[in-house]
């Protein structure tokens, strides 16, 4: 169960499409991010936008709180602390009350103006419309590293999200309603989309360079994200370290008779130390990788056990502080 106080109340009138806009440190990028939602928005009359404020630090929470007065749709939770962008989602998936749900970063490298395309697909029967992002435009480091975390969940998954997915799609209120029941304390909706099935239908669409700021993904964030995204989604990496121990002790049975066979039919013995360093060595690296894995799911476990909420409500549009 998610934080209860910011769910939306039973009577509360449901708008046909909700934006949702996850938001860290977004201050300076909002103000045209909400012009450009507007007006690609233009003729969907029933609509709202929730901006979900991560903890923010420089004046998002501020800005937000007078920004309805321009925006009248415009509807904010801001988050007690920076809980991370997929629980900022997540949040913003519980109080979103549309027919249909849309989750578009804040950054303006999702283009808003491919929010009707999205909206088209659903109307005509599509309950998931995902987007595919385009490697143009993308920073060579980012490209590379994207591609690989997309091939190994392939490889570990039999359902991986495509390469170039984001978190900008739309979901039907169905698949919201059951996302949201999902008992996870941390869910990696990039993973979970694919896998709840429904008819799906993916978008192309060029990232555009950022307008302000800078990217919140630093490099520890992205490592961090990809091994929550395996941890999560796939046990086939536990399998994965029980191989590699079958073939260090294979490795070490051939070794060890190769140094009989030496002693025994050629009557000398294998010399020098390096040889011992190295197999030392490689015995130490394979149980430390091990050991990290079961680490990175006994780290999973240890968050469902203590059933901490994923996020907490400091304040929402409409009450002020609590």
């Amino acid at each position: 169960m998610t934080t209860p106080d910011v769910r939306p109340s039973p009577g509360a009138s449901r708008p046909e499409i909700s934006i949702v806009v996850p938001a860290y440190n977004e201050a300076k990028v909002l103000p045209e991010l909400l012009e450009r939602l507007t007006r690609a928005l233009e003729g969907n009359p029933d609509y709202e936008i929730l901006v979900v404020d991560d903890g923010s630090t420089d004046g998002t929470l501020e800005f937000l709180r007078v920004a309805g007065e321009r925006w009248p749709r415009l509807r904010y939770v801001s988050l007690s602390r920076n809980f991370g962008h997929q629980n900022a989602l997540r949040a913003g998936m519980d109080v979103a009350r549309g027919a249909c749900v849309i989750s578009i970063d804040a950054d303006l490298q999702h283009p808003p103006e491919l929010i009707p395309e999205l909206i088209a697909r659903w109307r005509a029967g599509v309950q998931v419309v995902l987007t595919l992002r385009s490697s143009q435009g993308v920073p060579w480091f980012k490209r590379q590293t994207a591609t690989a975390f997309y091939q190994v969940l392939s490889w570990l998954t039999d359902r991986p999200p495509a390469d170039g997915s984001a978190d900008f799609r739309l979901l039907d209120r169905t698949v919201v309603d059951l996302l949201r029941g999902f008992p996870e304390r941390s869910l990696f909706l990039r993973g979970l989309v694919p896998w709840v099935g429904f008819r799906q239908e993916s978008v192309p669409y060029e990232p555009a360079a950022r307008s302000a700021g800078t990217s919140k993904y630093s490099v520890r964030r992205m490592l961090s994200l990809a091994i929550h995204g395996i941890t999560a989604t796939s046990t086939r990496p536990l399998l994965l370290a029980s191989v590699l121990g079958v073939l260090v002790s294979l490795f070490a049975v051939l070794f060890a008779g190769y140094a009989v066979y030496m002693r025994v039919v050629r009557g000398t013995a294998i010399t020098g130390w390096a040889s011992v360093i190295v197999f030392t060595g490689l015995l130490a690296g394979a149980q430390l990788f091990v050991t990290g894995i079961v680490g990175a799911y006994l780290g999973q476990v240890l968050q469902e056990v203590q059933r901490r909420p994923p996020y907490l409500v400091k304040e929402r549009s409409g009450e002020g502080l609590s």
